[in-house]
């Protein structure tokens, strides 16, 4: 476990009960989950699960708060550098198991040590209960209006540096989100594994080419299409 783990103003003991959860949640899924479960991999007494939960529902809810809270303490709105902080976000919902041995920051953002792939996964089942959980609804809808945002602030206040184009903050805040929610069901469902590198690359279109004051979009789209057309005569 990380000793410089994201603080979130909970105790030891409950920081140790959200990484029993996501173990249990990992080996589990969340249709077979129980608390006997979470206890298996909680390493104090279970009866310590009670006195903090008064059942299972209660304690996914808290998890779920856990989990929102990273994903708002890992993006500042008032950052000194509004680029690199939005950079930054996009590479910590982006992490894969093979890229954070290079990228020793986004393992420290990381809170779990399942890893990326294990917190993706969480995540992505966890949110997939909205559709019939109006609890869970409610909460992933302020997470994601936090996040979108936050992001349209960072983008306008690139914007008002200079570095920007004059955009549509809030839409490309909501594009952004978009791909970045697509790479994660990608990564988590393996359904389609070559999208995992074209969400990737569209998310870093926006950043590299379309939001940049001096981006050239058009040249770099039909660059890409080049590249692809070259790919496959080659193939």
């Amino acid at each position: 476990m990380n000793d410089d783990r994201i603080d979130t103003g909970r105790s030891e003991t409950e920081q140790a009960i959200m990484d029993a959860t996501l173990r249990a949640l990992v080996k589990h899924g969340y249709a077979d989950l129980s608390i006997k479960n979470i206890g298996t991999e909680f390493e104090k007494s279970t009866s310590l699960l009670y006195y903090h939960y008064e059942n299972k529902d209660e304690l996914l809810l808290a998890f779920i708060d856990y989990v929102i809270d990273l994903f708002v303490e890992n993006i500042d709105p008032e950052a000194e550098d509004p680029e690199a902080e939005l950079r930054e976000f996009v590479e910590y919902v982006l992490a894969s198991e093979d890229e954070t041995g290079d990228c020793e920051d986004t393992v420290h953002r990381i809170p779990f040590r399942e890893g990326p792939r294990a917190f993706q996964r969480v995540i992505f089942e966890l949110r997939t209960q909205t559709t019939h959980n109006d609890a869970y609804r409610r909460k992933f809808r302020r997470m994601e209006s936090h996040v979108i945002d936050t992001i349209a602030t960072l983008i306008e206040r690139e914007m008002e540096m200079g570095r920007y184009r004059e955009l549509n903050a809030e839409m490309m805040a909501e594009n952004l989100m978009a791909f970045l929610f697509r790479s994660l069901d990608v990564q988590v469902t393996g359904t389609r594994p070559e999208s995992k590198h074209a969400m990737r690359e569209s998310v870093y279109f926006l950043l590299d080419n379309v939001m940049p004051k001096g981006g050239r979009p058009t040249d770099a789209a039909l660059r890409d299409a080049n590249t692809d057309s070259d790919d496959d005569t080659d193939t």
